[in-house]
């Protein structure tokens, strides 16, 4: 099954979470570099691919038979596998728990908030899972719970690997293995600019690279913290990009406005450009702009667009740019940076 990641419209909440989900998947061209194969043995490398597979036909099943796994998450199914990854024993071509350990884990899950709520347990998604091949056996012999895929016979072999790997708890390793990002299995890996805008659209893909390439030139230094893609002048933020996929586009950025906390707008280089640009511009301002909500705030009016609207220096603007926004944006990231220059010589 295709996923476009230019589809807007969705049967439920559900399709769209499995959508993002299977938007993200990073394929093994990609991140089963040369680098990390030298460290894989036969049985990881098939894992990885076998892994691959296997979330795409999970993904593809969800989609289209969501009525056998709501109301439980994709979050929620990814996060079974990964914890019988990580705390089961590789047992040749399978995971092997102790019947005590699998038990005790069951008892803890079933009573959380998240499977309460919803009146389900995680007998229901275990059966759900059954669904593209997870075989679940229980020796009555020697007590244990055994967990294997015929079709994806090395699949574990590869999770186990990176639910192992250094400072695995430190990294967003529940992105890593939710994506199948294998740059991660034996080191830490964080996500670089093309990685992290793996799930954009074409157009919004072309609205971010062209952002990029503007803040190059005003000399502004890009850096990516805690998977956002951030741009600073002079040590301030001028403008930040994500992706939210409960959104369309899917790409957001948010830019600042007054660099000085205790500016006045009127005289603030940033309003300055902003009211010397024609209406299509102000208009777009008008209608992205978040309005402070806190009263402690110095509140001040201004006309733009022949609008009065009360802000503050602390607003920014929040934007979901199409491609005829792009001038816009440009000209906010440009206003911003004037700010800053303004404060620092100040």
């Amino acid at each position: 099954m295709y996923f476009d990641k230019d589809q807007q419209l969705f049967p439920s909440d559900f399709h769209r979470d499995v959508w993002w989900w299977a938007v993200g998947l990073v394929p093994p061209e990609d991140s089963l570099t040369e680098d990390v194969r030298k460290k894989c043995s036969p049985d990881i490398i098939e894992g990885c691919y076998q892994w691959y597979s296997l979330f795409n036909e999970l993904c593809e099943d969800m989609y289209n038979h969501a009525s056998e796994y709501i109301p439980v998450s994709p979050r929620q199914y990814r996060d079974i596998l990964e914890n019988i990854s990580a705390n089961g024993k590789l047992q040749d071509n399978g995971v092997s728990w102790a019947l005590n350990d699998w038990e005790s884990y069951v008892s803890k899950i079933n009573k959380s908030k998240a499977y309460t709520s919803s009146g389900i347990t995680i007998s229901q998604c275990l059966k759900a899972l059954e669904r593209t091949g997870l075989n679940v056996y229980t020796g009555n012999i020697d007590n244990t719970v055994i967990f294997s895929y015929d079709k994806y016979p090395k699949v574990f072999h590869a999770m186990q690997t990176m639910e192992k790997s250094p400072n695995v708890r430190d990294t967003p390793v529940r992105h890593h293995f939710a994506h199948c990002e294998f740059r991660q299995l034996f080191k830490r890996y964080d996500a670089n600019y093309n990685e992290l805008l793996r799930r954009a659209s074409d157009d919004s893909l072309y609205v971010a690279h062209t952002a990029h390439d503007f803040a190059k030139s005003l000399k502004v230094q890009r850096y990516i913290h805690f998977g956002i893609i951030k741009y600073k002048h002079k040590g301030i933020r001028v403008f930040d990009i994500d992706l939210h996929g409960n959104e369309y586009p899917t790409l957001r950025i948010n830019i600042g406005t007054c660099a000085n906390p205790d500016a006045d707008l009127i005289q603030d280089d940033f309003y300055k450009n902003i009211l010397d640009k024609d209406i299509s511009i102000q208009k777009i301002f008008i209608d992205k702009i978040n309005k402070c909500q806190d009263n402690n705030h110095n509140h001040q009016s201004i006309i733009i667009n022949g609008k009065e609207i009360s802000l503050c220096s602390r607003s920014r603007i929040s934007i979901n740019p199409i491609k005829s926004e792009l001038d816009a944006v440009l000209c906010f990231i440009n206003a911003r940076k004037a700010s800053i220059d303004q404060y620092i010589k100040d």
